[in-house]
């Protein structure tokens, strides 16, 4: 069985460029889904802490 830690030290290699594209691609659609999913949806703590400020008024 081969010890991926023996290469911890060894120098970087290159990747396709098509490899890299992909994965390019991939980040920045799980970036657009990150956003409309921000843009979509409540954030909770401060729903919450509006509404408790709200109440001590």
């Amino acid at each position: 069985m081969d010890n991926p830690f023996e290469y911890i030290n060894t120098p970087l290699k290159e990747v396709p460029a098509e490899l890299k594209d992909r994965v390019m691609k991939d980040v920045a659609y799980a970036k657009l889904l990150l956003d409309l999913a921000s843009l979509f949806s409540l954030n909770v703590s401060s729903v919450i802490e509006r509404t408790i400020k709200h109440r001590d008024d």
